[in-house]
């Protein structure tokens, strides 16, 4: 059995699922969601997180605490995140 409810969300947050799933699935994209939530699923491993995502992470966090520009690391994180 299914009941229909209102709940407030954020527009931009609407308009990246209209864009994301297709109209008739909404609702069981939500749905699905909402189980991961709760269930605790949407904890992830860090082998989960793409390469160049973490790259650019790390390459921000040591552009912040010191110069960079020219240190080994750095320049393989620039590598990694181009």
């Amino acid at each position: 059995m299914k009941k229909q409810h209102l709940f407030t969300l954020d527009v931009e947050l609407v308009k990246r699922l209209h864009r994301k799933v297709r109209r008739g699935f909404r609702s069981s994209f939500v749905e699905e969601a909402i189980k991961n939530r709760l269930k605790g699923e949407e904890d992830y491993e860090i082998k989960d997180v793409a390469t160049s995502k973490l790259a650019a992470m790390l390459m921000t966090r040591v552009q912040e605490q010191n110069n960079w520009e020219h240190t080994p690391l750095s320049l393989l994180l620039r590598e990694l995140t181009e």
